[in-house]
């Protein structure tokens, strides 16, 4: 390709930012990718502060057709790219408008990327909005240019247009240019520094940037200190932290002590609590009494007072999560005892959090007789999700710092001003590639802490816990915690586990292991090279103190770790090889997906499995002398702690973290391949595109480890969620967690589902495997919507499904004015969600994550589409593996499982009193079978109707217009 001639430039920008001479730069592109996608619009602004100079757009030939997608999604047409040079006709008027301006985009890397593959890489100075936003406002909830020319108020009427988005991003720009001059000169300063050290784009700007004359003053710094929190000597500071008054935010409560006497709950009050007229119905804003919820909140009460165990099923509507914690909060305030709450989703831990508790407290202080109850409650969250300050300062010092976590740590300044609590949950993160240095920076790994003074988050989170009559936690955190012996959330008598059909799902995670072949090149990367570990003891050693005896120890031992790097990453490569040509042979996975390889005891006796463990043999060996020379080093270096070493607590954290990795890697490459658990499932996955190795690891049944180490350890535990039975029985789910010898209490709705919901089971639909299903259920999703208006959503159990139905609906409904958000090709979840509920004229397709923790009550969905029973894949390892337990494992197996995560998709359905709508389930099976009425009569007691495919319109428009 020709490479347009460009003169040099130089890359600093020597006045003040206001005063420089800048060009807003966009494109719109026919794709994704530079290498083979193309340019069809560049637009640009020439502009000074709020002057704009000039401005330049084109549309530009990319010589192909262009998607119906990108039509839409930039509203240019085929006929005006047809009509337009191509992008080697005018790159020379682009770098003519641009000449020595500095260059500004959102997401400017994307835009530079396709220049330098049409030849054209422009030498200028430059600054990325992205970058800007992300680091100046670490909370907002969105990134995008549409987000913040919105939050800025600046002018956006026609977004993906390359002269418009042009033009918002100088607006966005200039108005982050004053929030950044805005900053105090201290902090200004320190971000500086830290692109200077990183390379990082904003360099220019925060070096020739002059703070505003009405700017703060300077913050004081953040130090490290010792037990007794003084200042260490010799440890740098940083500017723009008050550690005092974080120390002052951070500061909790006194453990709870528990009663030596336990008083009971009073049945009778929580009963009368929950009665329309009671001073708790009046201050809880509409207010409904449901005999369901009474009758759970006596049994859950009634558990916690005798003990034991207690399982509930509560179907929508019944509001269980009132129902447990009123008996749970009286209890534990009245006897300073703590209850961890426990429950699957993030949306459901902030509304107890952030909703039901404080409901609960203002309800109760209506209620005479528990106006004296003083209940303290929070979140407790894993390791990973809070900051360590000691890798935070730790990182910010290092030598060696990439432009990623330049931007992480300059980010995270600016939040550690107010943040409460150092959860990144505050933070807006954004994509993987921006979130990885958060990794260095969290408390993950931080079991061996050698830091007792100071702020610490992970420690007050702990404290604040301790202090706490009810703990929220999760299903991740709580079987982690209990893998690891119990070191985060503190000693508790009662357990409630809401959505308790997860709980299995989460212990297989959790108590087993995922190793993925990357995991290795990471550990060992973070070792080596010039910014890793090894090197970085080595620099701060040398700016230490030390007698030389000390810095020789030093010096050798990081030289011998080094050169034990190289032979283990061939080691480790030659032996991921051998599993790839073990497992993923031609023809024995499929290529058209990743591949999921179960690796069993006849897959062992295998001759070619011999192979493979002499190169686990030869990698183990270079593991365990790695592991040695990092214990030495660790050795060595603790010795140093008296030699005004700089960022020595820092360096032990790395060390300690590393050498615990480098002992875990190792353990579990040693169980999949050689030592593998009596009762353990091993498999390996293959991405399809990267072709990178899995190795997996879950225990056959969690069931008995779940009632040893954790509902045997409890007074009371309960277990309930809106779907837990199969068949009227809770048998399945109490056999697979367990949770035997419990007592148990099957609630119904209050809705009236015969009058609002009605379940249409096509009995003339196509089997699944008929080469026309697909085409029927395209036809079917298109003709539900047409009928509803839009306000359908068609679950799916395959990705591969739901493309071909998007595909084939989408210019047919466009027609109709109704539009198709198909999960994986026009959003996010959360992105397609949020434009169903503002656009309800659509038609939403989903898999797995739309089948339950949606929300969609009121007018919003009137239509739920099942493509077919959602059985497991028979050849998913675990799945399969546990299937072999039973004599007949598809009746007593996958038929309960399939019916929960029906019950679980229809639940979309029907949300308030007032939701009324249609659901149809295209899977021929359920009529045709003879487990077919075991789905029926496990879903609510709905009006059904075993209709003709032709019909479903008119049962449509008839059942909604009654």
């Amino acid at each position: 390709m020709d490479t347009v001639s460009q003169p040099r430039m130089d890359l600093t920008i020597r006045t003040d930012p206001f005063d420089e001479t800048w060009v807003a730069l966009d494109l719109e592109t026919t794709g994704l990718a530079p290498e083979k996608d193309k340019i069809i619009e560049i637009g640009a602004v020439k502009f000074r502060t709020d002057e704009v100079l000039d401005t330049f757009q084109t549309f530009v030939n990319p010589e192909r057709r262009l998607s119906e997608f990108i039509t839409d999604y930039t509203g240019i047409r085929q006929s005006d790219v047809d009509a337009a040079p191509p992008f080697n006709q005018v790159s020379g008027e682009l770098l003519a408008f641009i000449g020595a301006s500095s260059l500004v985009g959102h997401n400017l890397e994307f835009d530079l990327g396709f220049l330098r593959a049409n030849g054209v890489s422009p030498p200028n100075a430059t600054c990325d909005t992205w970058d800007l936003a992300y680091v100046l406002r670490p909370k907002l909830g969105a990134y995008t240019l549409g987000s913040l020319a919105n939050r800025f108020g600046a002018r956006h009427d026609r977004p993906h247009r390359a002269v418009d988005d042009a033009d918002a991003t100088r607006e966005v720009f200039v108005a982050l240019l004053k929030e950044l001059a805005s900053l105090d000169g201290d902090t200004l300063a320190e971000m500086a520094r830290l692109a200077e050290r990183s390379g990082w784009r904003l360099r220019p700007v925060l070096q020739s940037i002059k703070p505003a004359a009405a700017s703060r003053p300077a913050r004081p710094k953040i130090t490290d200190f010792d037990k007794d929190g003084r200042k260490i000597a010799g440890e740098p500071g940083v500017s723009g932290i008050d550690v005092k008054a974080m120390a002052s935010r951070l500061a909790r409560g006194r453990p709870i002590r528990p009663n030596a006497v336990v008083e009971p709950v009073g049945v009778d009050l929580v009963e009368s609590v929950l009665k329309a007229g009671s001073g708790f119905s009046e201050a809880i804003a509409r207010f409904e009494e449901r005999d369901e919820q009474v009758e759970m909140a006596r049994a859950v009460a009634e558990t916690l007072n005798e003990g034991g165990r207690l399982v509930v099923e509560a179907g929508t509507g019944v509001g269980k999560s009132m129902a447990y914690l009123l008996p749970a909060a009286i209890y534990a305030a009245q006897n300073n005892r703590r209850v961890v709450v426990s429950t699957n989703t993030i949306n459901l831990q902030e509304q107890l959090v952030g909703k039901d508790l404080p409901m609960l407290v203002e309800g109760l202080a209506k209620v005479p007789e528990a106006a004296g109850i003083d209940l303290k409650y929070t979140q407790l969250k894993g390791r990973a999700n809070y900051m360590c300050l000691r890798k935070w300062q730790h990182l910010r010092n290092a030598d060696g710092i990439a432009e990623p976590e330049a931007r992480m740590v300059a980010k995270t300044l600016m939040w550690l001003r107010e943040t409460e609590t150092g959860d990144r949950t505050e933070l807006n993160l954004g994509h993987r590639a921006a979130a990885a240095p958060w990794d260095r920076l969290s408390a993950q790994g931080a079991q061996e802490c050698m830091h007792t003074g100071g702020p610490c988050f992970l420690r007050a989170a702990r404290e604040k816990a301790a202090a706490s009559h009810v703990v929220v936690v999760n299903h991740a955190l709580l079987l982690s915690d209990l893998a690891m012996g119990g070191t985060v959330i503190p000693e508790y008598d009662v357990l409630i586990v809401d959505e308790a059909h997860h709980l299995e799902d989460e212990a297989t995670r959790q108590l087993g292991f995922a190793l993925p072949q990357s995991a290795f090149d990471e550990h060992l990367t973070r070792l080596g090279g010039d910014r890793g570990v090894f090197n970085e003891a080595v620099s701060i050693v040398r700016k230490s103190s030390a007698d030389e005896l000390q810095r020789k120890a030093v010096e050798e031992g990081t030289t011998k770790a080094n050169k034990q790097i190289a032979p283990l990453r061939e080691a480790l490569a030659r032996l991921f090889s051998g599993v790839d040509a073990t497992l993923f042979a031609d023809g024995q996975s499929r290529r058209d997906r990743n591949s999921d390889v179960r690796v069993s005891k006849a897959t062992r006796a295998q001759p070619g499995w011999s192979d493979l463990e002499i190169l686990w043999h030869n990698a183990d060996l270079l593991l365990a002398d790695l592991g040695s020379s990092l214990e030495a080093l660790h050795r060595a270096v603790s010795g140093l702690d008296g030699a005004d070493l700089p960022g020595y607590e820092g360096i032990m954290t790395e060390l300690t973290e590393t050498s615990q990795s480098n002992g875990m890697l190792r353990h579990r490459l040693a169980e999949f391949v050689a030592n593998p658990e009596e009762d353990g499932i091993y498999w390996a996955t293959r991405a399809l595109q990267s072709r990178d190795i899995e190795l997996h690891a879950a225990p056959l049944h969690v069931g008995e480890t779940l009632d040893k180490t954790l509902y045997s350890t409890k007074e009371s535990v309960v277990l309930t969620s809106a779907t837990l039975s199969a068949n009227g029985t809770f048998d399945h789910l109490t056999e697979r967690v367990g949770f035997q010898e419990s007592r148990e209490l099957l609630l119904g709705s209050p809705f009236d589902y015969e009058h609002a919901a009605l379940l249409c089971t096509p009995r003339d639909m196509h089997q699944p495997s008929s080469p026309d299903y697909q085409e029927a259920v395209n036809d079917a999703v298109a003709q539900a919507a047409i009928a509803a208006g839009g306000r359908t959503m068609a679950l799916f159990t395959s990705h591969a499904a739901l493309r071909a139905c998007a595909s084939s609906i989408r210019s047919y409904l466009r027609t109709r004015g109704l539009s198709v958000l198909a999960q994986g090709v026009d959003g996010t979840p959360q992105q397609l969600v949020g434009r169903f509920v503002r656009q309800p004229e659509s038609v939403l397709l989903g898999t797995s994550s739309f089948w339950e923790g949606v929300d969609l009550a009121g007018n919003v969905l009137r239509v739920l589409l099942v493509a077919r029973l959602p059985f497991n894949v028979p050849t998913e390892p675990v799945f399969a593996a546990r299937s072999e337990l039973y004599e007949n494992p598809f009746t007593q197996y996958s038929v309960p499982q399939a019916i929960l995560r029906l019950r679980q998709g229809f639940g979309r359905l029907i949300r308030t009193r007032s939701d009324r709508g249609v659901a149809i389930i295209l899977d021929q099976r359920i009529v045709s079978k003879r487990y077919g009425r075991e789905f029926i009569s496990s879903l609510p007691p709905v009006t059904s109707n075993a209709c003709l495919l032709e019909d479903i319109p008119s049962e449509i428009e008839r059942w909604l217009d009654r």
